[in-house]
């Protein structure tokens, strides 16, 4: 990513992606540049997730579950470390997802079950963000392994969604999120639920769009 700086007379800072990926800062004229990559850097989550938006999803290949195999979770690649030891374990050290291994334990089931708690407790408190703000209520959360069918909701209230959200980058998973939630006012996907959605998330077509054109190709890892 290049890093293109122009002050100008405007009164704010402004951050722009532009469609070869490179970032263009506008400034007023005697913004320190000090300033203006402390706010790169503060604004770094958001510049790396538009220029994912921008750039095509990296293909990882059908993973055996080895050293050094590539993996999403909350849209970024890590890369697998396992390391021997008494106890079954998994977390997150920079880009790397290590995973503590017991002897004759599957690695596969162990990533599984640690992605499929990941889902629940991120989605759970996403669900509950969302239902706040819609002022709706949602009866409960299940999470299943299913890979078409990323979340659903019945005339109950009862909320399913897949663990394999938790690839995605957390705006997209909020997507998702807001489309189930915006269910409970109508079980369709008529023009009035379609603008429910609109209404909490105006760029909702964008990351609708993203997710089928990039979902299946992170799936792939796991």
């Amino acid at each position: 990513m290049q890093t293109q700086i122009i002050f100008s007379k405007r009164k704010t800072i402004s951050l722009i992606i532009k469609d070869n990926a490179n970032l263009v800062v506008r400034a007023p004229f005697g913004t320190s540049k000090k300033l203006i990559y402390a706010i790169i850097e503060d604004k770094k989550d958001w510049i790396e997730r538009k220029i994912r938006e921008i750039n095509p999803i990296k293909p990882v290949s059908k993973n055996s579950y080895q050293d050094s195999q590539m993996f999403y979770y909350l849209g970024k690649l890590l890369t697998l470390k396992i390391i021997n030891s008494q106890k079954n374990s998994v977390f997150i050290e920079n880009k790397t997802l290590v995973l503590n291994l017991k002897k004759q334990s599957k690695p596969k089931k162990i990533l599984i079950e640690w992605y499929k708690k990941q889902a629940m407790n991120f989605i759970s408190n996403r669900c509950i963000y969302y239902a706040n703000i819609l002022g709706c209520k949602f009866k409960s959360i299940t999470i299943t392994s299913a890979k078409k069918r990323l979340g659903s909701c019945d005339f109950q209230g009862n909320l399913r969604f897949s663990f394999y959200n938790i690839l995605l980058d957390e705006t997209y998973i909020d997507y998702i999120v807001v489309h189930e939630l915006c269910h409970l006012f109508y079980l369709n996907h008529s023009k009035a639920f379609w603008q429910k959605v609109e209404s909490i998330m105006p760029d909702f077509k964008q990351k609708r769009l993203w997710i089928k054109k990039n979902f299946y190709i992170m799936t792939n890892s796991l």
